[in-house]
């Protein structure tokens, strides 16, 4: 069974990390760095051990040009061992339905740590991370956070983003 897990978060692990080597996808031009106010609340926490909360997003554009918005998350790892925000998450983002690719963006100012979601915290530590997705349009962004290992795909944070 725990070579299952380990085999399963090593595929997990390198579907996100090619993610971040970006996917492209049509869409209209944003101005960067645009704070994308939110249009719902979260709703109250699920018991997990990876409590989370959808921080906010901003508008930007990808390495390429394309618009892109950055969502950051603050999460606690209250599990026994030490971990990684991208193998115990799972998040994603949508417009119109459809999930939406992740982006490279290039941040030389430092406003942007595509790193931090793959570094390891220790139990009870708690850590703000950053997320990277191309946009196909201007419609809303629903972000969605479940745990990465949890079949049951309890919705743990859930937030709608304008971006218009």
């Amino acid at each position: 069974m725990r070579m299952k897990i380990a085999m399963l978060a090593t595929a997990a692990l390198c579907a996100g990390c090619l993610g971040l080597f970006g996917c492209s996808s049509g869409g209209s031009a944003s101005d960067e760095g645009e704070a994308v106010p939110a249009e719902a609340s979260q709703e109250e926490a699920v018991e997990t051990d990876f409590p989370l909360t959808i921080d906010g997003c901003t508008t930007t554009t990808d390495y390429e040009g394309n618009p892109a918005i950055i969502v950051t998350y603050t999460w606690t790892n209250n599990s026994d061992e030490a971990q990684m925000f991208s193998v115990a998450i799972d998040d994603k983002a949508f417009q119109n339905g459809v999930e939406l690719d992740f982006a490279t963006i290039m941040s030389t100012d430092g406003s942007f740590d595509a790193q931090a979601a793959m570094n390891e915290i220790k139990p009870g530590a708690t850590q703000t991370v950053q997320q990277a997705f191309l946009l196909d349009d201007q419609s809303d962004v629903t972000v969605e956070c479940t745990e990465m290992f949890d079949f049951s795909d309890t919705v743990l944070a859930e937030q709608t983003f304008s971006v218009a």
